[in-house]
């Protein structure tokens, strides 16, 4: 009988709770960047349309779900689901051995919180302008703070913590 793989979540937020901004992120941390790929390396990612576009395409060293209500769209290198139901059933079946990562946008992350075991924020110690949240509740889910390492790029401050249920 195949495991069931952990979910778990990763995301950088500002201080007021901004993800995104039309569709990109409303700053430039290469160092939060190092981090997301390395966390999220040889796991499965589920994400919407609009954090696909981000990226580009399906990131190498991982399998790739889209949970997209369109089913004209094509992604890619990646499945595509209409439900985020349905994404976690798909990556669970992925070959890929680390967890399945609910990676975003502010849909996919309020939908898929509840699911979550593990929770990988950036705290973005700024406030930025944007359109899309991360859901305000999240410490609800998450209550235990398990490690914070600070940085600082460019004079921007950030933390990124490991919180668990």
């Amino acid at each position: 009988m195949a495991s069931t793989k952990p979910i778990q979540c990763i995301v950088a937020v500002a201080r007021n709770g901004v993800i995104g901004s039309a569709g990109r992120l409303p700053w430039h941390i290469p160092e939060d960047l190092e981090w997301f790929m390395k966390q999220t390396e040889g796991g499965v990612m589920i994400e919407g349309p609009a954090c696909y576009a981000e990226l580009g395409k399906a990131l190498p060293g991982r399998g790739t779900v889209v949970v997209s209500r369109d089913p004209a769209k094509r992604f890619p290198g990646a499945e595509r689901t209409s439900t985020l139901e349905e994404a976690v059933q798909v990556a669970q079946g992925m070959p890929w051995p680390g967890p399945v990562w609910i990676t975003g946008g502010e849909r996919i992350y309020a939908e898929g919180l509840p699911l979550c075991s593990r929770l990988l924020i950036t705290r973005i110690h700024r406030d930025f302008e944007g359109d899309r949240r991360f859901p305000p509740d999240w410490q609800r889910h998450f209550t235990r703070l398990v490690s914070r390492e600070h940085g600082v790029h460019e004079g921007l401050e950030y933390d990124f913590e490991v919180w668990d249920r």
